[in-house]
């Protein structure tokens, strides 16, 4: 007799499950975080913004304005007021004429016999070695005003937000006809009119993406606000 051949049950695999698992996991995820930007977006709370003060002492911005001034006087003994048509009659010195006021010092001190009878190799040493002085110290200030900037910038984001939290409980009260509020909301309203004349407050949405925005660090950019 020949053997009966075996079957074997056939192994029930749960990948489809897992995969319809995980489909309703990524949808119930999903749906939940929609439901959170829409709750955002009608003005349910969140979490606050936590405060980033800019950190500078009142003592530090005294004295860093005392000094700025203490230096700006000193120079103002020293440059000379040129307007902008002045700066443009004169050498600017960018990478390529740096690269070729060296290289003519360099041949000029090996062939000092071509230099013209009114300028010594003295006289041309101590003119690189001044521009270069005032060259080192405008990349210091440079570097300076950067960083001044930055702080600037984080500190106008944080008053803008102030300003935005302040004006969007003002505008939520005058919904509700309280009477201040509505003063309140009159005097700030004319801050987002459009030039022609439109009034365009901003929507809740847009509201949303300055705050976030200024929660990440970035700079924000309001054509909306009137001039």
């Amino acid at each position: 007799m020949t053997r009966p051949k075996k079957t074997t049950a056939k192994k029930t695999t749960t990948r489809k499950a897992t995969t319809r698992g995980k489909t309703k996991t990524a949808a119930k995820t999903k749906a939940t975080s929609g439901d959170a930007i829409i709750k955002m977006l009608k003005g349910v709370p969140t979490t606050k913004r936590p405060p980033n003060n800019p950190g500078v002492p009142e003592e530090v911005i005294t004295h860093l304005n005392r000094e700025l001034s203490e230096l700006k006087d000193i120079l103002d003994g020293y440059a000379q007021h040129l307007r902008s048509l002045d700066r443009k009659r004169l050498n600017g010195v960018g990478i390529k004429k740096l690269g070729f006021i060296e290289r003519a010092y360099e041949l000029a001190l090996e062939n000092g016999e071509f230099l013209p009878h009114y300028l010594t190799l003295d006289r041309f040493g101590e003119d690189i070695e001044y521009f270069m002085d005032f060259r080192s110290i405008t990349d210091l200030v440079s570097q300076i005003r950067e960083q001044l900037w930055n702080i600037t910038i984080q500190s106008a984001d944080i008053a803008y937000t102030d300003a935005l939290e302040f004006y969007s409980s003002v505008r939520e009260a005058s919904k509700r006809r309280v009477d201040a509020a509505e003063t309140l909301f009159a005097a700030l309203s004319p801050f987002f009119k459009r030039h022609r004349g439109e009034t365009e407050e901003p929507t809740e949405k847009q509201a949303l993406r300055d705050f976030k925005a200024l929660e990440h660090g970035n700079q924000i950019i309001a054509p909306r606000l009137a001039a």
